[in-house]
């Protein structure tokens, strides 16, 4: 009687850790990683980077989407600013000026007097980095 019931409750247990452990592999559909594709290069006058939008998911608020740059040693250079807020050394230079959504060929100019090369720059949303990269 003890061993059938000890049998069940190690089965039980098992079946909760499997299930955990395979929940977490499991993404629903349309709720996959979200991610912006971006080509760094500087700006003809060599005086920004240029971050060009290659690729976003469609819809996405530029009030949602938020930009800290960071120097070469890991201290912040630009602190965690939503790109519909950029100013100063830090610009968005829009294809359609009336958009409230970043699309490819969107802009960021950082300025590369303040941002030296070896500095390194971060997209992110409240759910998580959606592109990350050195400056050079």
């Amino acid at each position: 009687m003890i061993a059938t019931i000890l049998m069940v409750a190690i089965t039980v247990v098992l079946a909760a850790v499997l299930y955990v452990m395979v929940s977490g592999l499991i993404v629903p559909p349309g709720q996959g990683p979200r991610a912006i594709g971006v080509v760094v290069d500087k700006t003809g006058d060599g005086s920004n980077w240029q971050l060009t939008v290659a690729s976003v998911p469609a819809g996405m608020p530029l009030s949602s989407v938020y930009l800290t740059v960071f120097y070469g040693n890991g201290t912040v250079a630009q602190t965690k600013t939503a790109l519909d807020s950029l100013s100063g050394n830090a610009q968005l230079v829009q294809g359609d000026a009336s958009s409230t959504t970043l699309r490819p060929g969107d802009r960021i100019l950082l300025s590369t007097t303040a941002y030296p090369a070896g500095s390194s720059y971060q997209l992110a949303e409240d759910a998580g980095i959606l592109a990350e990269g050195t400056l050079r």
